[in-house]
């Protein structure tokens, strides 16, 4: 509880020395802090932790990522070296079953791999390192850093890859009023954090619904992620040919501000448990919000990129073959490891599941010709 304290009576010092913050500014300390943040300090990933990926459910997920880059890598035009960055690779989970596919499946694709960790938390980094201690893939190009100006001088045919990584930015938290849209601050009430409306910090916030058309009620709360334009405008500098691979729980603009989702996506977690309040145990819990893919698709293409599909973690899968990885010699097999991938293979894909939550978005850059790719079949183009 220490930490938690700690962390608390930082933000309200902030406060009381500087006004108000954002509920963005808030999220990013609450996660982010150097040395009392949720994701520095406290995450725990995994069945028994707070949360858990995809790649936690089973290594077919990542063997299915692994098709799909190195088919990327063929639509280039096979070149003699391929960078995968994974921006915030968790427990290195998703890097590990990637790279064991492709040495398997892929060999001479293997050989021209380089695999980079892109990670903040020093916590994490260690974690990921541990991973890859006693891992075959010691020499498969596998490094860590802090910037994608570490490679290759800045600019680098590959793809660029996140699980999980823009729902985890910090959020701006908007109320539409009768006077027009307020921005609402984490101030202090009583000694207490608390919520109160304002002048909104940017004309940004405004813009971001009027490019989308989006139009909200009165009294209806919302979340605006304007970090992930941020880092979208950032990574696609830094890519000369390929692809941004992004995968996260969301959906399309006119969904996600819709009436039906009246009070906004925001939501905490702790230990699987859906906490009420994102001001409460700051540093304790981890904070997040659905992915606006419309979002990432219009602005992408603002900076140049092509979308080739936005489609469910469910037909992506699908498309590269997840379900052969079901089938058997036998009509009727009984077996511990088979029936285990099976119920994997169903949470992957499944309504109920991860399947219908989750959305792949692909797009590319640097393209005459712009590629298909197995993945993105039956995907939403711009």
């Amino acid at each position: 509880m220490a930490a938690t304290n700690e962390l608390l009576n930082y933000i309200k010092n902030k406060i009381l020395h500087a006004g108000p913050i954002t509920f963005a500014t808030f999220m990013e300390i609450a996660l982010y802090h150097e040395q009392w943040g949720y994701y520095t300090e406290n995450a725990r990933l995994g069945r028994h932790g707070d949360f858990y990926t995809s790649p936690h459910v089973n290594p077919v997920f990542g063997k299915m990522l692994a098709r799909q880059l190195h088919e990327m890598w063929v639509a280039a035009g096979q070149p003699g070296h391929w960078t995968v960055v994974e921006y915030g690779p968790g427990e290195g989970i998703l890097a590990r079953d990637i790279l064991d596919s492709t040495r398997r499946e892929f060999p001479q694709f293997y050989k021209l791999f380089r695999y980079r960790f892109l990670e903040t938390s020093k916590s994490l980094a260690q974690r990921q390192k541990k991973v890859f201690e006693k891992s075959e893939h010691q020499d498969a190009g596998v490094k860590w850093i802090k910037d994608l100006n570490e490679i290759n001088r800045g600019a680098f045919q590959g793809c660029i890859l996140s699980n999980e990584l823009i729902d985890s930015f910090p959020v701006h938290l908007v109320k539409q009023s009768r006077e027009g849209l307020k921005e609402l601050y984490v101030t202090l009430h009583k000694g207490e954090l608390a919520l109160e409306p304002g002048k909104p910090s940017t004309g940004e916030l405004k813009d971001y619904f009027t490019r989308q058309k989006v139009e909200l009620h009165a009294g209806q709360r919302a979340e605006v992620n304007l970090n992930a334009i941020k880092w979208l405008n950032h990574v696609v500098q830094f890519l000369s040919r390929g692809f941004i691979l992004t995968i996260d729980y969301g959906t399309f603009a006119e969904e996600l501000y819709a009436p039906a989702r009246f009070d906004g996506t925001l939501r905490c977690f702790s230990r699987h448990r859906l906490k009420t309040s994102p001001l409460k145990d700051p540093g304790k819990q981890d904070i997040t919000a659905s992915v606006n893919f419309t979002a990432l698709e219009k602005w992408g293409c603002d900076a140049g990129l092509s979308t080739l599909g936005i489609i469910s973690q469910s037909q992506f899968l699908i498309n590269l073959g997840i379900l052969d990885e079901l089938k058997t010699d036998h009509e009727f097999s009984y077996d511990r490891e088979r029936m285990k991938k099976t119920m994997a293979v169903k949470q992957l894909i499944m309504p109920e599941g991860l399947g219908q939550t989750f959305k792949v978005l692909i797009q590319c850059k640097g393209f005459t010709h712009l590629p298909e790719l197995s993945g993105a079949r039956s995907g939403r183009g711009i």
